[in-house]
């Protein structure tokens, strides 16, 4: 590697789809970078997916004289607030988040409604699609079953899906609230995931009264 790591960062960051790049301090077994993408990133990311986006900021760091092994990349809307080169490449070495990032929730009549950003480097996203990131609806069952364990004391599985429907897709960098209701008497989890007038999807989670 023949570019320090300040100079990669600075290399990131010039590229027109990139509002900040941080590198670590090398600590690491490869160097990497935590990049915010600006709205034009974001575009990219949807109209291509993760592994392209992350070989076009290869290429802009190799032509500038990199020569090291491929960086690590994690992407993100907004930077961390990380204070060290330590804590970044900490970071670098995390497993890619699972669950929707929680902005702020809040109950009202036993209905809770979580306010969630879908993070620009969620694990399913490669996978689903490697071209179209979407966020898959098993996913969506899941996060509504787990958010509901601990705030409704639901089981974390249903034995039935009785009713669901999907009506727009949601993608890295989504808004979405969630609203979740149980009702008691019929052992059933209702959710819904919806921003403003957007409505993603909902469904109606059953499971016995012995389970």
């Amino acid at each position: 590697m023949n570019m320090d790591l300040a100079r990669i960062a600075a290399r990131i960051r010039s590229h027109p789809w990139v509002d900040d790049a941080q590198c670590g301090d090398g600590s690491v077994d490869a160097p990497g970078a935590l990049v915010a993408l600006n709205t034009e990133g974001v575009g990219a990311l949807l109209r291509q997916g993760r592994a392209q986006l992350v070989d076009t900021f290869q290429v802009h760091v190799n032509s500038a004289g990199y020569a090291g092994a491929p960086l690590i990349w994690r992407l993100f809307d907004d930077m961390p607030m990380l204070t060290s080169p330590q804590q970044i490449d900490a970071l670098l070495q995390s497993p890619l988040p699972r669950d929707a990032s929680l902005l702020e929730e809040h109950q009202h009549d036993g209905q809770w409604t979580l306010a969630l950003r879908i993070p620009l480097d969620l694990i399913y996203f490669p996978g689903h699609f490697p071209q179209a990131p979407i966020l898959p609806g098993a996913v969506q069952v899941a996060w509504a079953l787990a958010f509901a364990t601990t705030r409704l004391g639901t089981p974390l599985r249903c034995h039935v899906i009785e009713a669901l429907k999907f009506q727009q897709l949601l993608r890295p960098g989504d808004r979405a609230d969630l609203t979740l209701r149980h009702d008691l008497e019929r052992h059933k989890l209702h959710f819904a995931y919806r921003y403003g007038e957007k409505a993603y999807s909902s469904g109606r989670l059953a499971w016995s009264a012995t389970s």
